[in-house]
């Protein structure tokens, strides 16, 4: 019995949402390893070695996989240098990242960005997406006001909590 890719989102979502920062399954077939600290290569996954320290992340490797090249690590684009939530300037409020993710500006590669710095945003207007195994959540504006500052690149990784933008209320 193999878990379905359904389930195994599932389960990939719980390990974000938790403290956990690495997560080694087997259930029939498949093998999953992840990690939060992303740090290294993916490491081949066999049940009795000793637990790397750090591991790709998400790495799903089959357990019987059909010979051929072994997929490269691709290394995602660096964020600019996040800024903790408690360096948010006086009276602006932090829009931040409801998960680990990918951060993007638009709603397609074809469309505009949701809002550039000086955008009027209502409270609860949807300012970006984060983008986890394919599922996209919007990132909401805490209030109403300006967008004083876009802390983060286009198509960067973020951490849960990382501050993303400022906000400047009105």
């Amino acid at each position: 019995m193999s878990p379905s890719i359904e389930e195994i989102k599932e389960v990939l979502k719980i390990f974000l949402d938790s403290e956990l920062q690495d997560l080694r399954l087997e259930i029939g077939d498949v093998r999953l390893a992840v990690s939060k600290s992303g740090a290294g290569a993916v490491q081949p996954f066999s049940a009795p070695a000793p637990r790397p320290s750090a591991l790709a992340a998400p790495a799903i490797a089959p357990a019987a996989a059909a010979p051929g090249p072994a997929p490269a690590a691709v290394p995602a684009k660096p964020a600019l240098a996040p800024k903790a939530i408690a360096e948010v300037p006086e009276g602006w409020v932090a829009v931040t990242a409801p998960s680990v993710g990918v951060f993007y500006r638009r709603p397609a590669p074809d469309q505009p960005p949701f809002v550039e710095v000086g955008s009027k945003v209502a409270a609860n207007d949807a300012v970006c997406l984060i983008e986890v195994m394919k599922m996209f959540t919007s990132v909401l504006a805490p209030c109403k006001g300006r967008i004083a500052e876009i802390l983060i690149e286009d198509a960067s990784m973020v951490e849960h909590g990382q501050a993303l933008m400022y906000i400047e209320p009105d």
